[in-house]
């Protein structure tokens, strides 16, 4: 393969248990690599240019840098205690990583991979996004029952809306109107309006929330159920949960693949990744991954 080349499109797994990334050729499903980080990995962000994947390392307190293209490692760098949600914005220049233990985000320079500043945004931070428009980031904290907003040039906190108990995963609709986020103890999913900055509604759904996706023409949201083997579909427009797709034992994350056909669900207890049909509500096959799979990203 030359260099100039475009990558097909790949999924990365994040094995919290084996201290691993899986590689999956999302065209045949067929894993097609593995790239060994560090201690309990949790989540993954690919770079806008889909050039470098960062994989988030919660014990031993740092980030992996890897080509997506060679699959090497690029570089190790060290955040705060309990790395988890990590993101990059729009140009790339930046990456967020939510650091639960420490409760704060770190803001490294991709130029260069240092890191810049540690900001205190509130307490147990998990997940967070980038808004499209690069100008905010939003962050769920666990512990203190909020999503942080943070001014992404300067990383201050601007806001804190409040939530239901452990707020976890988050999304994004299309074009960054609402903030999606998961509860995991209230098992609720909430919307924040990133105009107003307001909760625009909130609905009871499922439980023990991990993970949840948006389907690309914003009307419907998967949410992982882990304790119950299944994602709900929601539907956005009437807020009420319309169906349920089984899964493998503790589903934690869920992204689509490209087009939207399809998404991937990551099956903590199963140490594999389900493979569902959204329109028919079906898993259609599973994919052996490393040990304890959490996080999925797809690109």
């Amino acid at each position: 393969m030359q260099d100039s080349e475009p990558l097909a499109p790949r999924a990365y797994v994040v094995g919290g248990g084996s201290d691993n990334v899986t590689v999956i050729d999302t065209q045949t499903h067929e894993v097609i690599g593995t790239v060994k980080v560090g201690s309990e990995p949790m989540l993954a962000a690919l770079s806008p240019d889909r050039g470098t994947l960062l994989v988030t390392n919660r014990d031993s307190m740092d980030v992996t840098v890897i080509s997506a293209r060679s699959l090497q490692v690029l570089h190790t760098v060290k955040v705060q205690d309990g790395a988890a949600g990590c993101a990059f914005t729009p140009d790339g220049s930046r990456v967020f990583v939510a650091n639960e233990y420490s409760h704060t985000v770190s803001l490294i320079e991709t130029a260069d991979w240092t890191v810049s500043k540690h900001v205190h945004i509130g307490e147990g931070p998990c997940d967070l996004r980038v808004l499209p428009h690069g100008r905010h980031v939003v962050v769920t904290n666990e512990e203190s029952h909020d999503v942080a907003v943070l001014d992404a040039s300067t990383g201050e906190k601007l806001r804190s809306i409040p939530t239901p108990e452990g707020p976890l995963g988050l999304t994004l609709t299309p074009a960054g109107r609402f903030v999606v986020v998961a509860c995991f103890i209230s098992n609720h999913v909430y919307a924040i309006d990133t105009t107003a900055w307001r909760t625009f509604w909130r609905v009871p759904v499922g439980s023990c929330h991990v993970g949840l996706c948006v389907t690309l023409d914003g009307r419907e949201a998967l949410i992982t159920n882990s304790d119950q083997d299944h994602l709900s579909v929601l539907d956005l427009v009437a807020r009420k949960e319309v169906g349920r797709i089984q899964v493998g034992p503790n589903p934690a994350y869920v992204q689509l693949l490209q087009g939207g056909r399809l998404a991937y669900v990551t099956n903590r207890g199963a140490d594999s990744v389900s493979v569902v049909d959204v329109a028919s509500r079906k898993q259609l096959r599973t994919i052996p991954v490393g040990v304890s799979p959490l996080g999925v990203w797809v690109g």
